[in-house]
């Protein structure tokens, strides 16, 4: 079965980052882990910033496996706009970006 990461780069409205980060961690994660299946699921703070125009300080990174990726992230539309998904008015919407990412190649360690 194919492995996929789903990205998710993100931040808080000004003055709600309690909430938003009880809700990322607590309420969002779980229930995607849960109700998909998921591999697994973990957040990030931004460190440094290298290069790029990029606001979001925080990144998601969700392992999932699926055969087919247009028809989990049919599932996952679907369950939002059905309400099986809490959502949360306390994130920027409008600068977050989310994207699903297929292997390409084989992982690279270090040589023994």
């Amino acid at each position: 079965m194919p492995k996929m990461k789903l990205v998710a780069l993100t931040r808080p409205l000004p003055g709600r980052e309690e909430e938003y980060h009880d809700w990322y961690n607590n309420v969002h994660l779980p229930e995607l882990v849960n109700k998909f299946g998921l591999a697994g699921a973990q957040r990030y703070k931004l460190a440094a910033k290298l290069m790029g125009s990029d606001e979001n300080e925080f990144l998601a990174i969700y392992d999932i496996e699926a055969d087919d990726p247009m028809a989990f992230l049919g599932k996952v539309g679907a369950a939002a706009e059905s309400g099986e998904l809490t959502p949360s008015d306390a994130q920027d919407v409008g600068t977050c970006y989310t994207a699903l990412f297929t292997e390409l190649g084989e992982r690279v360690v270090p040589a023994s």
